[in-house]
C-alpha cells in the first residue's frame, strides 16, 4: 500500500518522538547514577581535603601561638628583672645614704638578700663593684671577693655582657651557667639584666634560667589547649605527646596522660599500627599526616581517624589533632537521600516533558502533514502552470537548451521554424552552426564570460538560417544550477527582431533629420562637426520671428520657416554647403572647403536678394530681414557661431564674425560656476549682511546703518559686483534678496537703530517678494526703523504699481531713500512723486568734490532742493577729513564712507 507523503511524514515524526523519549529517559537515568557516583567521590575527597586543611591550620596556629608566647615571655623577662633590681636599689640606697659604705650596707641586708629569690630558688642576684669585685652572690658564696672579669674569661657571652654594661650602665643578655640545685656540671641558658648605680658605684645583676621560663610557657599553652575546640560542633581538640611516646596532654582521654604510648596499638584488630609511629614520623619529618582506627570519645565506637602532627623541636613536644570519617558517611547518606529525591522529582518532570513533547510532536506532525498536503496540491498546480507557461513560451519564443560546452540538447518548434533546422539534425550540434560571420568576436567572448560565471546574459545576436538568410534574435541565456550551485546546462529564450533591426537605419534617418524642413537637425550637425576638424559655420535666423507666431499662429510660422529653408537650400545646395535646422528659425550653413570671406559674401548676397522678396502665406505677405553669425576653423564652431549671432543681434548688424573680443567659452563656464557657487552659498547659509554706519552731522552720532550683501567663500568676503549680474540673469536673485531681508530685519528687530535695505527694480516688481518684506516687517513691528533704498530709474518713474507699493510702506512708517542720485538719470519731480525721505548723493560725485567746483555747486543745488522739499541729504564715499569738513559747510545732513566706518558684520 502506497502512503501519501503527508501521512508518511506524520508516522515518521511520531516514531522519532517515541524513540527520542526512550533514549532520553535512558540517558537521564544513567546520567543520574553517574552523577551520584562522581558526587560521592567528590564529596569524600572534598571532606577529607577540607578537614586535613582544617586540622593542619589549627595545629600550625598552636605552633605559632607557642612562638608568640615565647617571644612575649622573653621580652617580659627584662622588665621583670629590671623591676627586681630597681626595688633592691631603692632599699640599699636608703641605708647607703647614712653610712656611705657599700660593703657595710650589703652586710646589713645580707639576710634579706639571701631570701630574695624566685623561680624555684633558681633566680637570684649578685653585686660587683666598678673593678669587678663580687660583693654579693645569691647562689654561691665562694664567688664573693673574686673578680667577675676573671671568672668570665672562659665565658664569652658573659664577658660581652659585662663589657656592654661598662659602656651603657645597663645591659640585657644571656649566657650559659650552672643551675642551682643540680649537681651535674651541665650548663643552662640564663637571661640576665645588669644595671649600674652611680650613687653607690656598684653593679647589680638579676637573672632567670630559660628552662624555668619555658616551663611557664608550656603550662600556659597546656591550659589553653585543654579547653580549645574547633570545627563543626566544636568536635576538634588537641593532644600533646613528647618524642619519648609519653602522653603529656589529652583533654578527652585523660587516662592516657603520663602513659607510655610505645606499645599502644590501633583500636582495630586488623590494623597493627602503633601510636608511637607519630613520634617516629615527627622526629623524621617534623610534621605530617597519619591515619589509623581509634575510639570516638563521643560514641565510644571505633572509627577511622586521620591526624596531623607537628614537632616543636625546642621542647621535643608533638602537638596533634585529627578528625573521624563517620561524619563523611553521614554526609554521604544525606547526599544519597537528596539525590534520590531529586532523581525522582526530575524523573516526574522529564516524563511530563516527554509527554508534552510527544503531544507537541503529534500536533506539529499533523500541522506539517497539512502543510505538505497543501504544498503537494500547490506543487501540482504549479507544475500545471509551468506546463502552460512552457506552452506559451514555446508558442511565442525560440527556446533551446544546451550543455555547458554549448552543444544543443533541446529546441522547440519555433526554433525549427525560424532557423530552418529540424530537431533531429540540430541536436548535439554546436550553436556555431547558426553563427553569422558578421558578429564581432567580443560578443561571444562576453556572452560565455557572463554565463560561465552563473550570470544571465542578454543581447542581440546576428544568426544565419539554413538557407543562408540573416536574422536577428533578441536573446536571454540563463544558467541552470544543481543543488550545489554548479552549472549543469543553459536555457536560451529569444525573439525574432529582424524587422526592428532592419528599420533601425530608417529610424536613425528620422532622428537626424528635421521633419518640417527636411534638412539635417541639430543632432546631425553636431555629429557632422565631430568628424570634421575645420570649416566655416554660419547661423542665420529671421529677425523678430516671434512676432509672426504671436501675431498669427504657429502654423503660419512653420510655413515661413519652410519657405526660409527652401530659399537657403536652393541658394547654397549647389555651392558646396550643407544645411541644418538647429532650432526654431535658426538654420546652420556649413562648408568645409570654402573660405570664411567667400561664405560671408554669399550670405550678404542672399540677404540682399531675399529682403526684397516677400513671403506669401495664406494671402499674407511678409518682407523679412535676417541676422547671421559666422565662425571658422575652430573645435567650437557651433558655440562660437552662436556667440557671433547673439553679438550681431545685440549690435543690430546683419552679419557678425566671431573674434576673441566676444564672450569666450571660459566666460560662459565662469557664469555656470557662479550659478553653482550661489546655489551652494544659499543652501549653506553663506549669504551674510555687512553694515556700514551713517553719521548724523547735527547730533554727532551714528544713527543708522546701510545693509550690504556679502558672500563668504573659503573665509573670504566676495562683493556683489562679482555675482549680482549673473544672479539677476537666473532665478537666484530673488533668493539672495530673501536671505538679506530675513537676516537684516531679524537683527534690527532688537536694536534701536534705523537701517536701510537696497532694492532693485527687479525686487520692487516681484510682488511675492514685496509681500513677504511687508508681512515680515509688520510681524517684527519694525516699519518705523526701516528705510528702503531705491536706485532711480525710468522704469520706476513710469510704474504706477511701484508708486502705490511705496505709498503702502510709507503709510506704515517706513522711509524711502533714493540711492546714487546725480550719477545718471536724475529727476527732481521723481523724488517728489515718490515722497522720498532721503537723497543719497552718488559716491562718484563726492569723490571729486574737493577739486571740482561744478561738483560743489551740484551738491549745493541738491541740498537746497532737499531742504525746500523737507528731505535729508546723505553723502556717500566720505573718505577723508577734508571731504567731511566741506560737506558740513555745504549743509549735508548725513555722511557715509570709510572715514566713519567700513561695512562690517557687527555694528559699531
Amino acid at each position: 500500500m502506497k502512503l501519501p507523503l503527508s501521512k508518511l511524514n506524520f508516522l515518521t515524526l511520531l516514531i522519532s518522538a517515541l524513540l527520542f523519549s526512550c533514549v532520553t529517559a535512558f540517558f537521564v537515568f544513567k546520567f543520574s547514577n553517574d552523577f551520584y557516583e562522581n558526587r560521592v567521590e567528590e564529596i569524600e575527597k572534598k571532606y577529607i581535603q577540607n578537614n586535613k586543611i582544617l586540622i593542619k591550620n589549627e595545629v600550625d596556629k598552636v605552633v605559632k601561638r607557642t612562638e608568640t608566647l615565647q617571644n612575649l615571655a622573653y621580652k617580659n623577662n627584662k622588665i621583670i628583672l629590671k623591676d627586681k633590681i630597681d626595688f633592691l636599689l631603692r632599699v640599699l640606697s636608703s641605708n647607703y645614704s647614712l653610712n656611705k659604705n657599700i660593703e657595710k650596707t650589703i652586710n646589713e641586708y645580707k639576710p634579706h638578700l639571701d631570701y630574695y629569690k624566685w623561680d624555684n630558688n633558681t633566680g637570684y642576684i649578685y653585686i660587683f663593684d666598678q673593678k669587678g669585685k663580687i660583693l654579693y652572690h645569691g647562689n654561691n658564696k665562694n664567688y664573693i671577693s673574686k673578680n667577675i672579669f676573671d671568672i668570665a674569661k672562659n665565658n664569652k657571652e658573659l664577658l660581652n655582657l659585662l663589657n656592654e654594661v661598662l659602656k651603657k650602665d645597663d645591659s640585657y643578655g644571656s649566657y650559659l651557667w650552672k643551675k642551682p640545685n643540680i649537681k651535674k656540671d651541665e650548663l643552662f641558658k640564663k637571661y640576665v639584666y645588669i644595671k649600674k648605680d652611680k650613687q653607690m658605684d656598684i653593679y647589680i645583676a638579676a637573672g632567670v634560667y630559660k628552662s624555668e621560663v619555658d616551663k611557664k610557657i608550656i603550662s600556659t599553652l597546656f591550659d589553653e589547649l585543654e579547653v580549645d575546640r574547633f570545627g563543626q560542633n566544636d568536635y576538634g581538640y588537641f593532644w600533646v605527646q613528647n618524642i619519648e611516646n609519653k602522653m603529656l596532654l589529652h583533654p578527652i582521654s585523660k587516662e592516657l596522660v603520663n602513659k607510655d604510648l610505645t606499645n599502644l596499638a590501633s583500636k582495630k584488630e586488623k590494623d597493627n599500627k602503633f601510636i608511637s609511629e607519630i613520634s617516629k614520623k615527627a622526629q623524621k619529618e617534623t610534621f605530617g599526616y597519619i591515619s589509623y582506627f581509634w575510639q570516638r570519645p563521643d560514641s565510644l565506637k571505633i572509627d577511622e581517624k586521620t591526624s596531623y602532627f607537628h614537632l616543636i623541636k625546642e621542647w621535643d613536644l608533638i602537638v596533634c589533632s585529627g578528625f573521624y570519617l563517620t561524619e563523611l558517611k553521614e554526609l554521604l547518606k544525606d547526599e544519597k537521600k537528596e539525590l534520590k529525591r531529586l532523581l525522582f522529582n526530575n524523573s516526574i518532570k522529564i516524563i511530563g516533558i516527554l509527554i508534552i513533547l510527544t503531544l507537541i510532536t503529534i500536533i506539529i506532525g499533523l500541522y506539517i502533514s497539512y502543510k505538505i498536503k497543501r504544498n503537494e496540491k500547490e506543487r501540482l498546480e504549479n507544475n500545471n502552470m509551468l506546463q502552460q507557461y512552457k506552452m506559451i513560451l514555446d508558442a511565442t519564443s525560440v527556446v533551446s537548451k544546451s550543455d555547458t560546452k554549448g552543444n544543443i540538447l533541446y529546441v522547440n518548434d519555433h526554433f525549427e521554424k525560424i532557423s530552418g533546422y529540424k530537431k533531429e539534425v540540430i541536436k548535439n550540434r554546436s550553436y556555431s552552426i547558426l553563427r553569422h560571420p558578421g558578429n564581432h568576436k567580443s560578443l561571444f567572448k562576453n556572452l560565455w564570460g557572463t554565463i560561465s560565471k552563473g550570470n544571465i546574459w542578454k543581447g542581440i545576436i546576428k544568426n544565419r538560417r539554413k538557407n543562408g538568410e540573416t536574422y536577428f534574435s533578441k536573446t536571454t541565456i540563463v544558467p541552470i544550477k544543481d543543488s550545489k550551485g554548479e552549472i549543469i546546462e543553459y536555457i536560451s529564450s529569444s525573439t525574432d527582431v529582424t524587422e526592428l533591426i532592419e528599420n533601425r537605419s530608417k529610424l536613425n534617418d528620422l532622428f537626424k533629420n528635421d521633419p518640417l524642413t527636411g534638412l539635417g537637425n541639430r543632432v546631425s550637425l553636431i555629429n557632422h562637426l565631430a568628424k570634421k576638424s575645420k570649416g566655416v559655420l554660419a547661423l542665420i535666423n529671421i529677425d523678430r520671428f516671434k512676432e509672426i507666431n504671436d501675431s498669427f499662429n504657429h502654423k503660419t510660422g512653420d510655413e515661413v520657416i519652410k519657405i526660409f529653408a527652401n530659399r537657403l537650400f536652393n541658394y547654397f545646395a549647389e555651392k558646396d554647403c550643407k544645411l541644418y535646422r538647429v532650432q526654431a528659425d535658426i538654420i546652420a550653413i556649413y562648408s568645409q572647403n570654402k573660405s570664411k570671406d567667400k561664405i560671408i559674401k554669399e550670405l550678404e548676397t542672399f540677404m540682399d536678394l531675399n529682403s526684397k522678396k516677400a513671403y506669401e502665406v495664406e494671402d499674407t505677405k511678409f518682407l523679412l530681414t535676417y541676422t547671421c553669425g559666422v565662425a571658422s576653423d575652430s573645435e567650437n564652431l557651433l558655440t562660437f557661431a552662436d556667440i557671433a549671432l547673439s553679438e550681431a543681434k545685440n549690435k543690430k548688424v546683419k552679419i557678425k564674425e566671431y573674434d576673441s573680443s566676444m564672450k569666450s567659452i571660459e566666460k560662459f563656464k565662469n557664469n555656470l560656476q557662479w550659478v553653482e557657487k550661489l546655489h551652494k552659498a544659499i543652501t549653506e547659509d553663506r549669504i551674510i549682511a555687512h553694515y556700514q554706519p551713517i553719521y548724523n552731522y547735527k547730533t554727532g552720532k551714528i544713527e543708522k546703518y546701510e545693509a550690504l550683501m556679502r558672500l563668504v567663500e573659503d573665509d573670504k568676503i566676495i562683493y556683489p559686483n562679482e555675482y549680482l549680474g549673473i544672479a539677476k540673469r537666473t532665478k537666484l536673485y530673488p533668493e539672495l534678496t530673501y536671505k538679506m531681508v530675513e537676516k537684516v530685519i531679524n537683527k534690527f528687530s532688537n536694536i534701536n537703530k534705523e537701517f536701510s535695505l537696497n532694492l532693485s527694480v527687479e525686487d520692487l516688481m516681484n510682488e511675492e517678494l514685496m509681500t513677504y518684506i511687508f508681512d515680515f516687517a509688520q510681524q517684527k513691528k519694525i516699519f518705523h526703523k526701516m528705510v528702503l533704498e531705491i536706485v532711480e530709474s525710468e522704469e520706476i518713474e513710469d510704474s504706477d504699481y511701484i508708486t502705490k507699493l511705496l505709498e503702502k510702506f510709507k503709510e506704515k512708517g517706513c522711509k524711502i531713500a533714493i540711492d546714487d542720485f546725480g550719477s545718471g538719470y536724475s529727476n527732481y519731480d521723481y523724488l517728489i512723486k515718490l515722497q522720498a525721505d532721503y537723497i543719497k548723493i552718488d559716491g562718484s560725485i563726492i569723490k571729486h568734490i574737493l577739486e571740482d567746483e561744478r561738483t560743489q555747486n551740484l551738491v549745493k543745488s541738491i541740498v537746497s532742493f532737499a531742504k525746500k522739499s523737507n528731505m535729508k541729504v546723505i553723502a556717500e564715499f566720505v573718505s577723508s577729513k577734508e571731504i567731511d569738513e566741506l560737506l558740513r559747510k555745504l549743509g549735508v545732513d548725513y555722511a557715509q564712507g570709510f572715514y566713519y566706518g567700513k561695512p562690517l558684520e557687527d555694528l559699531i
